[in-house]
């Protein structure tokens, strides 16, 4: 029969339970650690983050930052809005653009505090809903989420029914449409 000085280190630390226990505590004692490491991280990350981003107040303008997929090429980067509520328990804040409420709530994160004052309270329209895929197409200059063009042959109404992009979005028609010739949805 074997003893357990013959057999290799594996096998032999199985059957003793004074090891198996030891490495236990092992275990148990670095998941300890690990654990108030992270802890201490969480904490120093949001003290600088409170550091960084102080709370703002009802009334202040802000500017949310527009992804790339909702906007064109010549739109703002920043959709400007002001600040109409915040829940202090949770820390979120409900925004107005110019042509509606903003649907949802904004972590202090996800828009920087502007120094001017472009919005008050009273110039907002509060009595709508909109998203912010709908606010910055409302603010566009170009239509929302690029230019629009719409190569309606120059036969016929010429650009003055709803078979035209351009008439149909309310924009008027632009030298990519149909370049220098005339028709009744340019000025």
């Amino acid at each position: 029969m074997l003893e357990t000085e013959d057999l290799p280190d594996s096998v032999s630390d199985a059957q003793s339970p004074s090891v198996t226990n030891s490495r236990l505590a092992k275990i148990t004692e670095a998941r300890k650690r690990t654990k108030e490491g992270q802890l201490r991280q969480a904490e120093r990350m949001l003290k600088r983050s409170r550091t960084c981003l102080m709370s703002a107040d009802k009334g202040d303008n802000v500017m949310i930052p527009i992804p790339l997929v909702d906007r064109g090429k010549g739109d703002p980067r920043n959709l400007i809005g002001v600040i109409i509520d915040r829940n202090t328990s949770d820390d979120l804040y409900k925004i107005a653009a110019r042509n509606g409420l903003l649907k949802g709530r904004f972590s202090r994160n996800q828009f920087d505090v502007s120094k001017e004052r472009f919005l008050t309270e009273d110039s907002v329209d509060l009595t709508k809903a909109i998203s912010v895929r709908q606010a910055v197409i409302a603010e566009s200059l170009g239509g929302g989420q690029g230019f629009v063009k719409c190569n309606c042959s120059m036969s016929g109404k010429r650009c003055a029914t709803n078979r035209c992009k351009c008439h149909k979005n309310k924009v008027l028609c632009n030298s990519r449409c149909h370049g220098s010739l005339i028709c009744k949805n340019k000025q």
